[in-house]
C-alpha cells in the first residue's frame, strides 16, 4: 500500500484559519502567512480542533503514542485521546539522507524504509498495522529533510487504544 503526505498545502491550511477566523469575527490579528518554502512555527494552531478534547500541533511537536485523527494531509495534525477511534499513531521520526530532491514516491518509500526499523509496536497490535509518514514536500527540500512516522491499520480502517510503546 503506497500512501504518503506532503507539505505542500501547509500555506494553504494556515489561509484558511486565518479566514476561519475572521469569519468568526476573531477580533485578534491574523499571523501572517508564512513565507513560501518555510517550515510552519510550532505551538499549537490558532484554531480550535474539532473533537472535545483535541488539538493541532505541528507534527515537529508530536510525541510517541500521541494519537491522530484524522490522518493529516501536511504538518498540522490533531492529537485526539487514543481511547476514540483514530487514523494512525505517531512513532518517531526519521531524517531522509541528504540528496537531490528524488521525488514524492522515492522520498515516501525512502521515509517508509527508514521508520519501519525504528517502530516499537504493542506486541499484540502489530499484525494488521502499516507505517505512513508525513513528508517534506520539493520546496521545503533540501533544508527539512524530516519524516514524521506513523502507525495506521492496514486495512485503511480507525485504530482504537495504543499500538505504539
Amino acid at each position: 500500500m503506497t500512501r504518503h503526505l506532503t507539505a505542500a498545502a501547509v500555506l494553504a491550511g494556515v489561509l484558511v484559519s486565518v479566514l476561519a477566523g475572521a469569519l468568526a469575527g476573531c477580533a485578534a490579528a491574523a499571523p501572517a502567512p508564512p513565507e513560501p518554502g518555510a517550515a510552519p512555527a510550532p505551538g499549537p494552531a490558532a484554531t480550535a480542533a474539532a473533537r472535545p478534547g483535541a488539538q493541532q500541533y505541528h507534527a515537529s511537536e508530536l510525541r510517541p503514542g500521541d494519537c491522530i485523527a484524522p490522518l493529516p494531509v501536511d504538518f498540522a495534525v490533531t492529537v485526539v485521546s487514543c481511547s476514540v477511534p483514530h487514523a494512525a499513531e505517531y512513532a518517531t521520526s526519521y531524517v531522509v539522507p541528504e540528496q537531490p530532491w528524488p521525488g514524492e514516491e522515492t522520498v515516501s518509500l525512502l521515509a517508509r524504509e527508514g521508520c519501519a526499523p525504528l517502530m516499537r509496536y504493542v506486541p499484540s497490535r502489530r499484525p494488521g498495522l502499516d507505517v505512513v509518514a508525513i513528508i517534506p514536500a520539493q520546496g521545503d527540500w533540501p533544508r527539512y529533510r524530516t519524516a514524521y512516522c506513523l502507525a495506521v491499520a492496514a486495512d485503511g480502517g480507525d485504530l482504537v487504544g495504543r499500538v505504539i510503546l
